[in-house]
């Protein structure tokens, strides 16, 4: 059969940066396709979906709940046309009736062990509406993703090409109230053998990689392990967070730890000594700033500005707070009738989608826009990327030009400095 795995676009947010990653999720799949199969990856953020190409079945991988409304148009268009569709990823598990409307068949949850049956069946012309495996995907199933399906040039950002995608590890035993991950693979956490991990990195032609799990900080002793068996790979990468014990830290960062995302909901003593830690090893940090929680009143947004300046922050993504369905924040605003609507395409982390319980959404809106422009009143987000993007290391060659890892400089170049908080008017 001639398989063809879609990646759909979605509505970015006004204020972010707009480079695209590589998708992950259908290199998995592609990976999972038994031999004997044509397979083509289209990821529509880089190029258009052609229709027309011959297909015998059609795989749309749904990550992002913002990315269903269109998800769903493809999955129909196809299905016009005789093509059999099935709809799998992250979201699509916690979209699964919506998804069957729209499609032959869902997967709902990890694809190892599932998607070579999808494609049995429907060579054979038995689709089943719903695939999911029974428990979870042991850490040796997950394949190497097929990159090679990929067009590398595509994903670049002023010319430089952009980090890919990596998964040393799945399932989060945190739980916290606004994340689907558990939802999708689990609060177990199930770490890879790094070495494998450090082999998929060695075949990599990119010295920049997304270390994609949820968060490394659930087992110290596994990124010990991990950061350790990078050394020497020559890599520079960007993960969410990691533990800031000091000997955490200074094996991150000679394994080439370039910055980490930190979720901040507020000031806190425990999130400026994190940052200064990091700093203090030469990463970078580049704040997510969800603002909508229970506790946030109109006057967060200064205070938030304040704190983010004051701990010399190197970049920011701010973000509403959402209820992606699937969480537990979801089911709560839905049974307190708090929900503005079900209007898939807003759900996107840029949009107020519900009722805040200290202000009103127009509130949260406008506030949120604010703190962005107030954190950027000194130094655009531009000059920020810049600053970010000029620490780079050169991969080839580089200890031949810096020295050792142990003996590298690793200063952290503040980006600004604490500004006051002007009035609306007077940041236009």
């Amino acid at each position: 059969m001639r398989i063809q795995l879609v990646f759909p676009s979605w509505p970015r947010l006004r204020f972010q940066t707009h480079f695209v990653l590589p998708p992950l999720g259908v290199t998995v799949a592609a990976a999972l396709t038994p031999p004997g199969h044509e397979v083509r990856l289209v990821d529509e953020n880089v190029e258009p979906v052609d229709f027309d190409a011959h297909a015998d079945l059609v795989g749309i991988s749904l990550m992002l709940v913002s990315q269903a409304p269109r998800a769903f148009a493809i999955a129909d268009e196809y299905r016009r046309r005789g093509v059999k569709v099935v709809i799998g990823g992250f979201s699509a598990g916690c979209l699964r009736a919506e998804c069957g409307r729209h499609a032959d068949a869902v997967v709902a949850g990890e694809a190892e062990g599932v998607w070579p049956q999808v494609v049995a069946d429907a060579r054979s012309g038995g689709l089943k509406p719903l695939y999911r495996r029974r428990g979870a995907v042991k850490p040796e199933e997950i394949p190497v993703p097929r990159r090679d399906l990929l067009k590398n040039e595509a994903y670049a950002y002023r010319g430089m090409r952009m980090a890919d995608l990596l998964e040393t590890s799945r399932g989060c035993r945190f739980g916290c109230f606004p994340c689907q991950v558990p939802y999708f693979t689990g609060h177990r956490h199930r770490m890879r053998d790094v070495e494998d991990v450090a082999a998929e990195m060695r075949a990599l032609d990119n010295d920049k990689l997304y270390i994609v799990d949820n968060a490394l900080t659930q087992n110290e002793a596994h990124e010990r392990r991990l950061f350790k068996a990078m050394l020497g790979l020559g890599k520079t990468w960007v993960s969410h967070p990691i533990s800031d014990k000091p000997d955490i830290l200074k094996l991150a960062a000679r394994a080439g730890c370039w910055y980490v995302y930190q979720a901040i909901y507020g000031p806190s003593p425990i999130i400026r000594e994190r940052v200064k830690r990091l700093h203090d090893h030469g990463i970078a940090v580049e704040g997510t700033i969800p603002l909508g929680a229970e506790e946030h009143g109109p006057d967060i947004f200064q205070r938030m500005v304040d704190f983010l300046l004051e701990i010399e922050l190197d970049l920011i993504e701010v973000t509403v707070l959402t209820p992606f369905p699937g969480t537990p924040f979801f089911d709560r605003m839905k049974k307190e009738d708090r929900l503005l609507h079900e209007d898939w395409a807003l759900y996107n982390a840029e949009n107020v989608v519900f009722k805040p319980a200290r202000m009103s959404p127009q509130e949260l809106a406008q506030g949120s826009e604010l703190v962005w422009q107030a954190f950027h009143r000194e130094q655009s987000q531009a000059a920020r990327m810049a600053r970010l993007f000029k620490r780079l290391p050169v991969a080839k060659g580089w200890d031949a030009l810096v020295g050792p890892a142990e003996e590298r400089p690793v200063p952290h170049q503040p980006v600004g400095r604490k500004s006051f908080w002007g009035k609306p008017a007077e940041w236009h």
